[in-house]
């Protein structure tokens, strides 16, 4: 019975990864939408090796005896799931410590880190309380209300808790690499991530100022290696240009405000826990 729960867990997680293919177009625009699709198939596999193991190998459910099988490999899956943890969150740890030797400086009352190099470089950095993060070669590339732009935008990211949530959301990429629209999933909600930074900092410096940055940033980095990576930060710029700009210039669907019954769907992913009850030890 739990290699079924195994099969048919699977079998919902490269369905709904499967459909994605066919619903693009839908899903580009929508947060929630694009939330689901990314991490409840790799959530409901998790939930559900959890479940088994919590069972046992020991005892039947209705009638049909539990396997060793299935019990090991849940364990195998949960065992890939606590080293690819480790390793992601000792590389948060090794950039954390980076920053910590930056020195600290103020623009306009906004504290930064300063990091030493001719990159053009900004971003939040951190947990659940980030630190913003700007580089010499940033600073004397724009001007000071390019930058307080540029900083309006960062800030945003740290409002949103973004470099929390996306620590997690990209644990759950790594964890669903065999999964179909991987890639291309997480690709868009990087989008939508900086769309709605860029939505919410429109909201208190002009959106040209914002466009024009984004411009000059990216103008200039096209002919500098990039030296960092960005799977655990929230960078301000990215290989999306001309979509940001577009979003910036035209009045599109909010991403600001939260909308909690895009996430009422994480109820979902407890499903497996609902035949605990059903599970006769021996």
């Amino acid at each position: 019975m739990h290699l079924l729960l195994i099969f048919i867990s699977l079998l919902l997680a490269y369905g709904l990864r499967i459909l994605s293919q066919f619903i693009s177009k839908k899903y580009q625009q929508k947060w929630g939408l694009s939330l689901f699709l990314f991490a409840f198939p790799t959530l409901i596999l998790l939930m559900t090796c959890i479940a088994i193991i919590c069972m046992g190998y020991q005892g039947e459910m209705w009638g049909i005896k539990a396997s060793k099988l299935s019990y090991y490999l849940s364990i195998s899956f949960l065992i890939y799931a606590l080293f690819t943890l480790i390793k992601n969150t000792l590389d948060h740890l090794k950039t954390w410590s980076i920053l910590q030797q930056c020195s600290v400086q103020k623009i306009n009352n906004f504290k930064f880190k300063l990091l030493e190099t001719d990159f053009p470089y900004a971003a939040q950095i951190g947990f659940w309380n980030s630190q913003l993060v700007l580089s010499q070669g940033l600073i004397k590339l724009l001007s000071q209300e390019h930058l307080l732009a540029v900083i309006a935008h960062e800030s945003a990211h740290k409002k949103c808790r973004d470099p929390f949530l996306f620590f997690w959301l990209f644990y759950l990429k790594k964890l669903g690499f065999c999964l179909p629209n991987n890639e291309q999933l997480w690709d868009n909600l990087i989008l939508l991530r900086e769309l709605r930074a860029d939505q919410i900092a429109a909201k208190k410096v002009d959106y040209l100022l914002i466009a024009e940055s984004l411009i000059q940033v990216t103008s200039s980095i096209m002919t500098l290696p990039s030296e960092f990576n960005h799977n655990l930060e929230c960078t301000f710029y990215d290989n999306r240009l001309q979509v940001r700009i577009d979003n910036l210039m035209a009045e599109k669907e909010d991403l600001v405000n939260n909308n909690y019954l895009e996430i009422i769907w994480l109820l979902f992913i407890f499903i497996p826990w609902l035949f605990f009850p059903f599970h006769n030890p021996c």
